[in-house]
């Protein structure tokens, strides 16, 4: 009986052993982009717009759902994908301006075709970090030079 419960023991040990992951740092493997919100500015709608707003134009459930897809992706890839587009220097023709708050070099970009071309989350980047600045449903955050 003693020989039974041991050899038992041992069993688990062993398959204990087996389904257990050892987590390694992979080099070259780039993190994931996460959002913050921290700096998002109500004090720009128009011509932005707030939460509120875009729950009502049914526009929020799909950004959402875009950030859901960007988060499984590092910010090189998701700028390969076209989900995000990098402008780096805020752009020279927007009718949005800077926040007072935000202070220093920041890389602007811009979440694109939330549900449609249009509609665009515009933000800076800083490591994998996407802070959330503007919902712009009207693209006004980079406007083009015939507009």
């Amino acid at each position: 009986m003693a020989f039974k419960n041991r050899m038992k023991a041992q069993t688990k040990e062993v398959s204990r052993a087996q389904n257990r992951k050892e987590e390694r740092a992979v080099e070259g493997v780039q993190p994931k982009i996460s959002f913050n919100f921290k700096d998002f500015d109500q004090n720009q709608c128009p011509p932005g717009q707030t939460y509120e707003s875009w729950q009502e134009d049914k526009l929020l459930a799909y950004m959402m759902q875009k950030f859901g897809y960007i988060s499984q992706c590092s910010v090189l890839e998701a700028i390969q994908k076209k989900f995000i587009k990098l402008y780096k220097d805020f752009p020279p023709r927007s009718d949005f301006q800077v926040p007072a708050y935000i202070q220093g070099d920041v890389n602007w970009a811009v979440i694109m075709d939330i549900k449609g071309q249009k509609a665009r989350v515009a933000g800076y980047i800083i490591d994998s970090v996407f802070y959330v600045v503007f919902l712009d449903k009207d693209h006004l955050f980079y406007k083009m030079k015939d507009r």
